[in-house]
């Protein structure tokens, strides 16, 4: 099945996709944006149909994707949004294991969840029209997908993962890409979540990141005093992380790699949250 209309959203002008978008019949879109919330919101403001969904540059869609999307929608009232599998394709090495290991959503089986994956999302314009579309937080470009997710929830929308609505995705190949795209992450959910005034939940287990990466440290200092003190004050937050998402998955196997990756992704993710508590929030974005 094929959308009835396809929209490409680039920044400028200048864009070298914009000839190939259009070869393949595509309408552009020239955002002027400065980030991905801004941009999310140029594709809605022209949107003229009744369901809306996104990918991104970097992902290749499943041929069932657009009629599974649909199916969602169609058959689902109280869902107004959806998302599905990234599974990755392409060069695969460490800093693509670890970004990939980095998607929670993707391990839920087909059913009701809790967000969507920016790259592999598809709505109900109305209802994104009806929550205020996305933050206009510009210059920034992650947990977009965490805001409009938490958004529709507060609205009383469900949310739906389709399995077989898969985008496969090209995951970051380099570990220093890995490490901006880890601090830009936790920077902006910070941000974001101070924009919205959410200090709920989401908020704490967010601050419990650099927090419990701070105890391991403080444990491994400890150890030249005392080592069993030590050794118990480092050991809390993996075993605390451990439990956390192996309560979450239910499963060791999908539990032992992601908790792996978040203790290697935990410094650069930690030193962004500290930079977003301390970062301007544009008087534009408050809710």
């Amino acid at each position: 099945m094929a959308p009835d209309r396809v929209v490409v959203a680039v920044d400028e002008d200048t864009d070298p996709t914009i000839p190939v978008a259009k070869e393949h019949g595509a309408d552009i879109i020239v955002s002027n944006a400065t980030g991905l919330y801004e941009a999310r919101n140029a594709v809605l403001h022209d949107c003229t149909t009744d369901y809306l969904a996104f990918t991104d540059a970097d992902c290749r869609l499943a041929p069932e994707w657009v009629a599974l999307a649909k199916g969602v929608l169609d058959e689902r009232p109280e869902i107004a949004a959806g998302t599905g599998a990234h599974p990755s394709v392409g060069e695969r090495n460490l800093a693509a294991w670890l970004h990939h290991m980095w998607f929670l959503v993707e391990t839920r089986a087909t059913g009701p969840t809790d967000g969507v994956i920016g790259g592999n999302s598809y709505f109900r314009t109305q209802a994104l029209r009806d929550v205020g579309g996305w933050l206009p937080l510009s210059g920034h470009s992650a947990a977009e997908d965490v805001y409009i997710s938490m958004a529709l929830q507060r609205a009383g929308h469900g949310i739906w993962f389709e399995s077989g609505a898969a985008a496969n995705h090209h995951y970051e190949t380099r570990m220093d890409g890995l490490r901006r795209k880890a601090i830009m992450m936790g920077k902006d959910i910070v941000v974001m979540l101070r924009a919205a005034g959410w200090f709920g939940g989401l908020w704490w287990y967010t601050l419990a990141i650099p927090t419990m990466a701070a105890m391991l440290v403080l444990g491994i200092f400890v150890m030249a005093v005392s080592v069993v003190g030590g050794i118990s004050i480092a050991a809390l937050p993996l075993v605390m992380s451990f439990l956390f998402l192996l309560l979450s998955f239910r499963s060791v196997s999908k539990t032992i790699p992601r908790w792996a990756a978040r203790w290697i992704l935990i410094w650069p993710y930690s030193y962004g949250i500290c930079k977003g508590l301390v970062a301007p929030i544009p008087e534009a974005a408050r809710r």
